[in-house]
C-alpha cells in the first residue's frame, strides 16, 4: 500500500511541474491519480481482510501441538486439566445413582501400581455399585471400569496424552491422599476390567478382572 501512496505522489509531482497544460487538464489527471490510487488501496484492503478471516481455514493442524490445547467447547481440558468425555458408554453398564446404591466396595490404590480391595469384590448382574477409592500413594492414580477393549484403547489416549485427567461417569483420577467415590449400575457385559491407565501404570499391573454374576 504504502508502494501505492508513493508511485501516486510522484505522479502528481510530475504533474505540477508540466507547463503548458491547461488546468482543466491539471484537474482531470489529478482526478484519475487519485481513482487509481483509491481503487488500489480498496482492493488491497479486501484481499487483506478476506486472507486474514481465512487464516484458521488455512492452518496446518497436523504441525500443532494439541496436548497443552484447551478444547473446552468439546469438554477436553488438557495441561492437567479436566477431560470429561459428556457422554460416556461402557458395554459394561452405566453411571449409577446414589439413591440405587445396592452395595458399597471399598478399596485403594498404591504406587506399588496395586489395587487394594477391602474385600474381595462380587458383583452380581444390576448391581448399582458405590466404590469408595483411597489413594494411598504420592502420586496420582485412575480407578476406571470398562471391558478388556475398552481399557486398552484408554491406555492408547493416555500415552498420546499424558497431562490428562479424567472425570468420567466410569473413570475418575485420585490424587495422593485423596478419598473419591464412583458409582456404577453393572447391567451389560459380564466381563469387567478395573484399570490404573496413568501411563505405565496398568502395564506394571494395576488392573482387576472381574465376572459379574
Amino acid at each position: 500500500m504504502n508502494a501505492l501512496i508513493m508511485m501516486g505522489g510522484l505522479v502528481m509531482n510530475r504533474m505540477m511541474k508540466m507547463k503548458g497544460e491547461s488546468m482543466n487538464k491539471k484537474n482531470s489527471m489529478v482526478s484519475y491519480v487519485v481513482s487509481v490510487v483509491t481503487a488500489s488501496v480498496m482492493t488491497w484492503s479486501i484481499n487483506a481482510y478476506a486472507g486474514g478471516a481465512g487464516n484458521h481455514q488455512h492452518m496446518d493442524h497436523s504441525t500443532m501441538d494439541h496436548s497443552k490445547m484447551n478444547h473446552s467447547g468439546g469438554g477436553h481440558h488438557m495441561g492437567g486439566e479436566q477431560h470429561a468425555h459428556g457422554m460416556t458408554v461402557s458395554v459394561t453398564g452405566e453411571p449409577g445413582k446414589a439413591s440405587d446404591v445396592t452395595k458399597t466396595i471399598r478399596l485403594t490404590t498404591v504406587d506399588a501400581m496395586r489395587f487394594n480391595f477391602k474385600d474381595h469384590p462380587e458383583i452380581t448382574p444390576g448391581d448399582v455399585v458405590r466404590f469408595i477409592v483411597t489413594n494411598e500413594g504420592r502420586i496420582n492414580h485412575e480407578f476406571s471400569i470398562g471391558n478388556a477393549e475398552e481399557q486398552k484403547a484408554h491406555q492408547a489416549m493416555m500415552r498420546k496424552m499424558p497431562d490428562m485427567v479424567h472425570e468420567d461417569g466410569n473413570s475418575i483420577t485420585i490424587k495422593p491422599g485423596e478419598t473419591r467415590e464412583l458409582i456404577w449400575k453393572f447391567n451389560g457385559e459380564p466381563n469387567v476390567v478395573f484399570a490404573c491407565n496413568i501411563p505405565g501404570h496398568a502395564e506394571a499391573g494395576m488392573v482387576h478382572s472381574l465376572l459379574v454374576k
